[in-house]
């Protein structure tokens, strides 16, 4: 049982109590024996207020002693002297003043809680005060901070040669800020969830594999273009290869067929024609340009060609195609072509 007796100037009564009480202790000295008020010690908890102690309280266990952040029995920790302690239950608030070094289970027991078996304390520090909440039913939320290994991601490099691997990002941990819902019932945990997640810090490493490639596969076409400021640039295939040019022109492509006439089988560089053999004015685009060649709509693709073949001017480019038809059904289209590295 608490008793409560406050204020800084003595009543009549309040010193009559003071003087009843001393002599009951008098007499308990000397005759033996406690006096019958049930009383054992006065203790002065805060600067004007002493409480009366009857020692029915029992010291808690640190175990019911909820603290954020300290693991399951390692919430009865130390305060430093002088600090103020607020003890709510049920809605009644006592306080109280640290003494050095003194542990939260102390300071209960010391103010008289007597903390029931349904019920635990929820501690709270901060650098004003610490609140100390006695209840059996208890839902807070408590955030952590938790390490968090980077991962590794891995990604696809148009620069890279086909198949080579690179680290083009080093990893680094960093940590993940978890908040947990957390909920006491009848003084036990009945739930710990965590609600959000915030990581911070950590970069994740990133291993890329390369694409490029020196010559399209057969039927391969453009899904994008990357070019750079000086004409050079990527071409990224829709087959995920990647084709790096050094410019490009824009031209009219016609075609032909060694079924023409005056269209002989042996090209000016003395190669035999066929698909892939390109006709160029040499003083345009040099013989042996490795290119890859599309219309300008994207509408036909007619994809890797090499100029190993004369007899057109300007900048016209001239494909070679298996038969007169297809010649016929391509006909004179404005097209790009892109000059590849060697």
């Amino acid at each position: 049982m608490i008793k409560q007796n406050a204020g800084k100037k003595s009543s009549p009564v309040r010193r009559l109590s003071q003087t009843v009480f001393s002599l009951l202790l008098a007499v308990a000295f000397f005759s033996g024996f406690a006096p019958t008020t049930g009383v054992n010690a006065l203790y002065p908890l805060t600067g004007d207020v002493t409480y009366a102690y009857s020692g029915s309280a029992e010291r808690v266990d640190a175990d019911r002693i909820i603290l954020a952040g300290a693991a399951e029995g390692e919430g009865d920790v130390a305060l430093e002297a002088g600090k103020r302690v607020v003890i709510r239950r049920n809605g009644d608030v006592q306080y109280a003043t640290s003494r050095t070094n003194e542990r939260l289970s102390a300071v209960l027991y010391r103010a008289g809680v007597d903390v029931g078996p349904l019920e635990m304390v929820r501690a709270q520090l901060s650098d004003d005060e610490v609140l100390l909440e006695v209840a059996a039913d208890f839902t807070y939320y408590e955030t952590v901070s938790e390490p968090l290994a980077y991962s590794t991601v891995y990604a696809t490099d148009h620069t890279l040669p086909k198949g080579e691997t690179k680290v083009t990002q080093a990893g680094a941990d960093g940590v993940r800020n978890v908040t947990y819902e957390i909920i006491y019932a009848d003084g036990s945990l009945v739930s710990r969830q965590a609600v959000t997640f915030a990581d911070c810090n950590v970069v994740n490493e990133v291993v890329s594999t390369g694409t490029l490639v020196k010559e399209a596969q057969p039927g391969d076409t453009i899904a994008s273009v990357i070019q750079n400021d000086d004409g050079s640039g990527y071409l990224l295939m829709k087959s995920g290869d990647s084709l790096h040019f050094t410019g490009s022109m824009e031209v009219k492509c016609t075609a032909y067929n060694s079924a023409e006439p005056l269209v002989g089988t042996i090209t000016a560089t003395g190669t035999k024609v066929h698909v892939g053999v390109v006709a160029v004015d040499r003083n345009v685009i040099p013989l042996g340009t490795l290119m890859f060649i599309t219309t300008k709509d994207g509408s036909y693709t007619y994809g890797m060609g090499h100029a190993e073949d004369t007899g057109v001017r300007g900048k016209v480019v001239d494909l070679y195609m298996n038969t007169l038809r297809e010649c016929n059904q391509f006909g004179r289209r404005s097209s790009i072509v892109y000059f590849l590295d060697k």
